[in-house]
């Protein structure tokens, strides 16, 4: 544990490399250097101090002219503190942004539920809030979605629209039978024409989607995780945010890759380092416009393009 510690965050070796080396798993590697930071054995000391937050965004934006980043101080905090600061951060933002006829549509995660919880109530009018998504069999999962939801209608003076679709079909044809219903096409026309998504993003070794629901067989499952860094609303993708699995993609039932592009305002809330490859793959593709990030995972994401 210690030796993979060591390599990860003072050599840099990143977690594939590392799995390949060592014969294991990303996700073994993955909870090895959770563990080791959990039981103390990693801690992070920096003499001069980390850099500062806004240093970080306006590096950042450099790297990405298009993308907005806001950089949340979070050293020393620990993971839950970190989240709740990252997801009070995105909220604020939020409640300034939103006015009367945005259409807010969001995926699913724990981030996005906590953005939610933060959010104060906004006298606006004729505000549409629609999950991106199908509805997951994981119970975790359905209830951040529904929370969220929730949160943001009773927020913005609405009600929340969920699609009443699985996340995923068996088959490409009887997806499509399906979206011909009235309400269906609705409802998906409605997440195009968003102009404010709210993207839940995850590393292939977090991904409920994947890990978490019994969607996919081993061989599936096995060549997602060699292939893939994470996903972005459901669709699994590679380093350069490319679609790894193009058959499994259109059986998916989310707002598309190339729809997050059209976005006015395509939200990514970052608050552990795990995140970061699969927040990168998204900035190279161009799906996310708006990050708030802890500022920890903000130096790793600088420090890639080093």
């Amino acid at each position: 544990m210690l030796r993979l510690a060591r390599l990860y965050y003072v050599e840099g070796i990143s977690q594939n490399q590392l799995a390949k080396r060592e014969g294991i798993s990303k996700a073994t590697v993955s909870r090895m250097l959770s563990l080791a930071r959990e039981n103390g054995f990693v801690t992070i000391t920096v003499n001069d101090g980390l850099r500062d937050a806004n240093v970080l965004a306006s590096q950042l934006h450099e790297l990405y002219p298009e993308v907005q980043f806001t950089v949340v101080p979070t050293f020393q905090n620990n993971r839950s503190t970190i989240l709740d600061k990252v997801a009070l951060s995105t909220a604020y933002y939020l409640d300034d942004l939103v006015k009367n006829g945005d259409i807010i549509g969001f995926g699913s995660s724990e981030a996005l539920k906590m953005i939610a919880n933060h959010l104060t109530s906004k006298n606006v009018r004729d505000v549409v809030v629609l999950s991106l998504t199908g509805i997951t069999t994981n119970s975790d999962c359905e209830t951040f979605a529904y929370e969220t939801g929730d949160k943001l209608a009773h927020a913005y003076q609405t009600k929340a629209n969920f699609l009443p679709l699985p996340i995923v079909f068996d088959n490409v044809a009887a997806k499509e039978l399906v979206e011909k219903e009235d309400l269906i096409r609705h409802l998906e026309k409605l997440g195009r024409l968003a102009n404010i998504a709210l993207i839940s993003l995850d590393s292939i070794e977090d991904s409920p989607f994947l890990n978490q629901m019994n969607y996919f067989k081993d061989e599936q499952k096995q060549a997602l995780i060699e292939a893939a860094v994470g996903d972005v609303l459901g669709h699994f993708i590679d380093a350069n945010g490319a679609v790894v699995d193009p058959d499994l993609d259109e059986r998916v039932v989310t707002t598309s890759l190339n729809n997050l592009k059209q976005k006015e305002h395509s939200i990514a809330a970052v608050h552990n380092v795990e995140t970061v490859p699969t927040l990168k793959a998204a900035l190279n593709a161009g799906y996310c416009n708006q990050v708030f990030i802890d500022q920890y995972s903000a130096q790793v994401l600088l420090d890639s393009h080093a």
